[in-house]
């Protein structure tokens, strides 16, 4: 629905304006489950990338890699990805819950792994839930 008064409310300004070309479209529109677009990439996206914008991932907000200590099993804690919110003064917080919150799966790793394939696999794993819960990717 805000996307279709969006568009609305551009057609509106650019007729004020007197233009009449249509401005270029992006290639990539990423869509939420509900079909509203969310994003608009001019290259085709990262994994990194679509997870940043379907968290709505904002210049202050971190994303990377943690032990979640809560499954540890026999001192090997799973790996996850995580996302914590930058504190925002005067402005309400996004998540209720003090802490990260957990973007995908936990997976396990074995000790002496690259963080940097680590990282990769677990954005590839968050980025197929995404697909799996109805979100898309058009263009």
């Amino acid at each position: 629905m805000s996307a279709r008064l969006a568009q609305f409310d551009s057609l509106l300004t650019r007729r004020r304006l007197g233009t009449t070309h249509t401005p270029a479209r992006s290639a990539h529109v990423l869509r939420d489950p509900w079909g509203e677009p969310v994003a608009e990439f001019s290259r085709f996206p990262s994994d990194l990338d679509l997870l940043k914008a379907a968290h709505r991932v904002q210049g202050d907000d971190w994303v990377g890699v943690l032990a979640d200590e809560a499954q540890t099993r026999n001192l090997n804690a799973p790996w996850r990805l995580a996302l914590l919110r930058a504190d925002r003064h005067g402005q309400a917080r996004v998540c209720r819950e003090p802490g990260p919150q957990w973007i995908g799966a936990a997976q396990a790793s074995r000790p002496g792994a690259r963080s940097a394939e680590l990282r990769r696999d677990l954005c590839a794993a968050a980025v197929r839930q995404l697909w799996q819960s109805g979100w898309k990717l058009i263009g």
